[in-house]
């Protein structure tokens, strides 16, 4: 199975101030060494052995800090020969769809056919679309929209398009891009059982981003498949993300409880998920509306508080979390595999507060100790995840 390193810059330590909002004074750690910190990580990935390097697409808060993913694979296609690039994912409401085509083919040309996961989602935090003035209630026409546009623009031919937003000249794709199977490698990353159907019936295959317990992901795979099967599509595997530390014993693994806290903390500030009135009356969203925390993006639980209004301690659902020694973590992803009936995973090695020293760490005894046993991993579609399978 194919193993894959993803990253996002966090200045998780910055969240303080910002939420003081104490602009009067800079961030203790410059954001800069935030993005090099990162980028060194990245550096290791194929010397190490690993398969790719995913990277998503997060501006305007510590959390996440790429501004454009396609820009940060261009800098690793450029320092790299073997592995192959990803994006967790491009936030297609934010791009104009000609603009985000030619970019793909671009990355296309000078990686030698290596963007081989292209990672579409639509967004959901407010400040994210405000930041590039883009109502949040056009997300979802933006995005199928989108959808229709690449794969005029990926098929070769001239091509046109009116819709309800987007109206587009008849026109070529210049330059073409080098692969000719480009919109077959679209993955589409949902959170809501609507655009789960959505995505599915236009014969996308899902992207989990570590966004739910692993066991109801499976279950979603399998209500994938049966969306497929009507359409007249064959089944489906999707891709994962998970987040791992890898240490050398449980004591290590303790060390780890403040970083997950903190990075369900970012995504719980940057998404707005705890207060609810981010989302009510925003059109797609009323999922979102409808739970005053949420799974996030990262995150299978987020600020809540207990019986007597005390807050509790967020955290990662334990199944998509890959913390502790080598051995522990190999089992992890085994169980999950067959929980999930992903077909390539993807690890992210870094987040919160964890430091870029601990990260690197884990990445070398995770690529020495780890890797080399997936990497001999049979990735099967299972028995579970088949529409025939499913319950009456």
């Amino acid at each position: 199975m194919k193993v894959n390193l993803g990253f996002g810059a966090h200045n998780s330590q910055d969240w303080d101030r910002v939420l003081a909002e104490d602009f009067s004074r800079p961030p203790t750690t410059p954001d800069w060494e935030c993005v090099q910190g990162t980028l060194a990580i990245a550096d290791l990935a194929e010397p190490l052995g690993f398969d790719g390097i995913w990277m998503p697409e997060h501006c305007g808060t510590p959390y996440g800090m790429t501004p454009n993913p396609i820009q940060a694979l261009s800098y690793f296609a450029g320092r790299t020969e073997r592995i192959s690039l990803g994006t967790f994912v491009v936030v297609a409401p934010w791009w104009h769809p000609v603009r985000l085509a030619h970019q793909i083919a671009y990355l296309d040309i000078i990686s030698n056919g290596r963007y081989d996961t292209i990672g579409i989602g639509r967004g959901v935090s407010k400040g994210e679309f405000d930041a590039v003035g883009v109502p949040r209630e056009e997300s979802r026409q933006r995005f199928n929209e989108t959808l229709d546009i690449l794969k005029l623009a990926f098929s070769g031919e001239r091509f046109s398009y009116d819709g309800e937003i987007f109206q587009v000249p008849e026109m070529s794709l210049r330059p073409e891009p080098r692969s000719r199977d480009l919109f077959s490698r679209i993955y589409s990353s949902s959170s809501t059982a609507e655009s789960l159907e959505i995505l599915s019936r236009r014969g996308m295959v899902p992207l989990f981003v570590g966004n739910k317990p692993i066991e109801d992901a499976g279950r979603e795979v399998q209500q994938v498949n049966i969306f497929r099967k009507e359409e007249g599509l064959p089944p489906c595997q999707p891709k994962n993300v998970m987040f791992m530390y890898c240490t050398p014993d449980a004591l290590g693994a303790a060390r780890s409880e403040e970083w997950i806290w903190t990075a369900n903390r970012d995504v719980t500030v940057h998404y707005g998920f705890a207060d609810a009135s981010n989302f009510k009356g925003v059109k797609g969203y009323e999922a979102y509306a409808a739970r005053e925390a949420t799974a996030t993006a990262v995150l299978a639980s987020s600020v809540t508080a207990d019986a007597k209004g005390a807050p509790k301690t967020p955290g990662y659902h334990a199944s998509n979390l890959l913390i502790g020694t080598p051995d522990e973590i190999y089992h992890r992803i085994v169980a999950a595999q067959e929980a999930c009936s992903f077909s390539e995973l993807t690890i992210v090695p870094q987040f919160g507060t964890m430091p870029y020293d601990e990260a690197l760490d884990s990445t070398r005894l995770f690529a020495e100790e780890v890797l080399p046993a997936v990497h001999e991993m049979a990735a099967p579609l299972h028995p579970a995840a088949l529409p025939e399978n499913a319950l009456a």
